[in-house]
């Protein structure tokens, strides 16, 4: 009880101080600028530098404010809160890819609506706020749809942060997409746009290039297949980790002479950037290795195999919960032993006709469905005419 009152005190003192320092900014005047805001990389993500150069092509100047935060930068991350301040009350758009506690503790002016199915019915329109989340599709439940379970938050913080609130707009993948999304941030789902993200467009491109190089690979003198194994992050560590387990059996597990194997963690559990960009291993990747991670969107827009190895899968249907569940929707690339995961890399690195790539379609369905072909330009040149109707 305590410990909830003392972050009822942070809630409430924070909320004060940024809306105090936010109309102090507001002093100045707004100007034809465009702000990105991340909490999780010190560098802007090629999302953000994409939109970047759509939003300067229409005349809006780019603003990037990146602060990777963690215990050791708390210093540096209230910087960061004075200067998103100071530009939220100057810009005329906000584009953020996370929760962020300034956007949803903050009193915007506000669009009237009609609109009443939702926890979250505020609209900013000074200035217009685009959610453009992290991650393709909408694999595992976040935000709203994981409270009160232990890779989620309580419904007690919810509640005195504000979490989410405050999305004018809200980008997603692809149709497929669109009702996770709007129960994840507590909006309606007129609210969600499957315009997705820049980077749809630069892995579409790279498909073509990998294929090539994958044809000129497979033809050279004992040439191996590349397996990359990348797990989600697990946030609690009372949560199992088959990973783990499986990397330390390495040697056993895998003795296939067909194939080369490299490991990625997640880049927040090595307490790296994430920036939401593509990994670099995972270009070079023939087969990809996942349990719940979005990595399965970007590997499939490249053209890769991709296998979910799943044995904790009852823990994930629980705890944060799945939007798709890839042992009812393609079972034919799951794994839930080490001797099964073995069972299919030997026969997908030595014969890759025998993927059925028909499976992995059916798992992403219809998540970028509808999405734009020109994601960056679409987005600016969308949150630019919400402006002028202002």
């Amino acid at each position: 009880m305590g410990f909830l009152h003392a972050k009822a005190v942070v809630a409430y003192v924070s909320r004060a101080a940024f809306n105090g320092l936010y109309h102090l900014f507001g002093l100045f005047g707004r100007r034809d600028e465009v702000l990105f805001v991340s909490r999780k990389s010190s560098e802007p993500s090629y999302d953000y530098v994409e939109c970047g150069k759509a939003f300067s092509a229409q005349g809006y100047e780019p603003v990037y404010l990146s602060q990777h935060f963690n215990k050791s930068s708390v210093l540096a991350y209230a910087g960061l809160v004075l200067r998103e301040l100071y530009h939220l009350a100057r810009c005329r758009v906000c584009v953020i890819d996370r929760y962020d506690p300034v956007i949803s503790l903050l009193d915007f002016t506000c669009e009237p609506t009609e609109l009443r199915d939702a926890l979250h019915l505020e609209f900013p329109n000074k200035p217009i706020v685009i959610q453009l989340w992290h991650a393709f599709g909408a694999f595992k439940k976040f935000g709203y749809q994981a409270l009160d379970i232990a890779e989620g938050h309580t419904s007690g913080e919810a509640a005195l942060f504000r979490i989410h609130r405050n999305n004018s707009w809200v980008i997603c993948s692809g149709e497929g997409a669109r009702k996770a999304f709007a129960e994840a941030f507590a909006c309606p789902i007129e609210r969600v746009l499957p315009l997705g993200r820049p980077e749809y467009r630069k892995l579409r491109d790279l498909r073509g290039a990998t294929r090539s190089a994958k044809v000129g690979k497979s033809s050279g003198a004992g040439a191996k297949c590349t397996v990359l194994f990348a797990p989600t992050i697990r946030k609690y560590d009372k949560a199992v980790d088959p990973f783990a387990d499986l990397r330390d059996r390495a040697k056993q597990v895998f003795r296939s002479g067909e194939y080369d194997v490299v490991w990625s963690v997640h880049p927040l559990t090595a307490g790296k950037d994430a920036g939401g960009d593509v990994p670099t291993g995972l270009i070079d990747a023939d087969i990809v290795i996942t349990d719940y991670s979005s990595i399965v969107y970007e590997a499939y827009l490249l053209g890769k195999m991709v296998g979910f190895y799943i044995p904790d899968i009852a823990h994930y249907r629980s705890s944060p919960g799945l939007n798709a569940d890839p042992a009812l929707l393609c079972p034919g690339i799951t794994a839930s032993s080490p001797g099964e995961l073995a069972d299919l890399l030997e026969q997908w690195s030595t014969d890759h006709e025998t993927y059925p790539h028909d499976v992995l379609e059916r798992f992403v369905g219809d998540s970028f469905v509808g999405c734009s072909s020109s994601p960056a330009e679409d987005i600016a040149s969308f949150a630019i005419a919400r402006v002028k109707e202002r």
